[in-house]
């Protein structure tokens, strides 16, 4: 690892990986907004279809009315009930003049009076990091619509179940690998120590909440991590600087960002100032330099400082930018004494991690995570696609029994055909006969 060309491979091999993990969920991300379009497609086919389901109701009520038979009407209308049905779960009941009445979860779609529009809305309780997803209610009413079955069913929950559970799978794969990595290359050393500004990447929601509930990634514990500060001309340690971490106990004495950014201000040669975007620069005086050591708070990773890794999910993990600047800054060592360059225990520590069981309460690697999600997605999507080869036989079974009790029966009618064929000329063959009969009597007269 003191060989720069190493150092940058390695580099880019985690681009490779944040990259892999970026497109994965670019195209899960796609495809849950694909499912939220269907949604609101769907609802507005549903509006078509039942109003022209209460426009063919009053149709057949009138003709019907005056004697007439509506048998076309009803068939347009059955076409249309068995779309709808296809849609949503609802249930069909025929009114005494003919007038159908549709109830989807005990509500009226369609009445004798009319059809009940439904719209989609954006909902943002259906998730907090996306705004854009449609809820369906009830136009009028503003009630929920109970949705139990159907094309609109299908999408709700591929939207909002299968592909958000693939999504978290993949986030605490992300979360996983980026907090294992940083609390390595966190408190180790490269070729070089720290000799510029370095800003935290996590930014909390209030300088003065505590770090726990600040919203960052990770979690902070009691402890305490230290800042080693080194005099460039000799290259030997000028100070240390504790910074003791309160995680627990009443909130009131818990740590903040603002309590870091004091404790560090109580070295001579290094400083710290709290940004307004909630982060944290660490700056070292002309002449000096600094690494992290001894963390045993978890507040580097929490914090995002000296990482390798950004971010905290599978669509924004990435690469830290200060080490891409200056790859000799990637952690190889944890000695702190800066001429000790055979120490390469912080590479073995990152290289060990592909065996580490990092996820899943600590039972699993992170190959074996994935894999796992893999196997599940497959289980899952044959499950789905048996399921759908069921419905689909019982359906065409229904189908094919309904046709035979309402419908015509081609083999029946031709059978009958045949029959009336024949009837008619024997009938024919009668009036002939008779005819030449009679012809015969005429000629006996004369």
């Amino acid at each position: 690892m003191e060989e720069l060309p190493v150092r940058v491979s390695t580099l880019a091999e985690s681009e490779a990986l944040a990259t892999s993990l970026n497109q994965v969920a670019q195209r899960l991300t796609v495809l849950r907004t694909n499912a939220n379009n269907e949604v609101f497609g769907l609802v507005a086919e549903i509006n078509s279809i039942t109003d022209r389901v209460a426009s063919l109701n009053t149709a057949i009520r009138d003709a019907e009315l005056t004697g007439r038979t509506a048998n076309d009407l009803r068939d347009d209308r059955d076409v249309l009930l068995d779309q709808l049905s296809s849609m949503l779960k609802v249930s069909v009941a025929e009114q005494d003049d003919g007038q159908v009445t549709v109830l989807v979860g005990g509500d009226e779609l369609v009445s004798p009076t009319g059809a009940r529009e439904i719209e989609a809305f954006r909902d943002a309780t259906i998730d907090p990091d996306r705004t854009d997803l449609y809820g369906v209610r009830f136009t009028a009413l503003g009630r929920a619509l109970t949705i139990d079955g159907g094309e609109l069913d299908g999408a709700i929950q591929m939207r909002d179940v299968a592909i958000p559970e693939v999504q978290d799978r993949l986030d605490q794969i992300a979360l996983g690998l980026i907090e294992a990595v940083n609390q390595i290359q966190s408190q180790g050393r490269g070729l070089n120590a720290l000799g510029t500004a370095l800003d935290s990447t996590n930014a909390v929601s209030g300088t003065g909440t505590a770090l726990n509930s600040a919203g960052l990634p990770f979690t902070v514990d009691d402890g305490s991590f230290d800042i080693v500060v080194y005099d460039d001309g000799t290259g030997l340690i000028a100070e240390t600087v504790t910074v003791n971490i309160t995680a627990t106990g009443p909130p009131a004495g818990q740590t903040t960002l603002t309590d870091v950014e004091t404790a560090i201000n109580t070295g001579t040669n290094i400083s710290a100032t709290v940004n307004a975007d909630g982060t944290l620069t660490i700056t070292p005086a002309a002449g000096y330099s600094f690494m992290f050591s001894n963390d045993s708070a978890n507040a580097l990773p929490a914090l995002g400082l000296n990482g390798l890794f950004t971010g905290d999910s599978a669509a924004t993990i990435a690469v830290s930018r200060h080490l891409l600047d200056d790859p000799s800054l990637l952690s190889s060592s944890y000695s702190q004494d800066l001429l000790n360059t055979g120490d390469n225990q912080a590479a073995l520590a990152m290289a060990a991690l592909r065996n580490a069981t990092l996820l899943a309460g600590g039972t699993q690697t992170v190959d074996d995570f994935y894999e796992a999600t893999i196997v599940q997605t497959g289980i899952d999507a044959r499950a789905n696609s048996e399921q759908l080869d069921v419905a689909t036989a019982f359906v065409q079974d229904a189908t094919q029994r309904r046709q035979e009790i309402s419908g015509v029966n081609l083999d029946e009618e031709v059978t009958s055909l045949v029959l009336f064929q024949r009837a008619f000329e024997a009938s024919a063959r009668v009036v002939t006969i008779t005819d030449r009969m009679l012809d015969a009597l005429m000629g006996l007269v004369r």
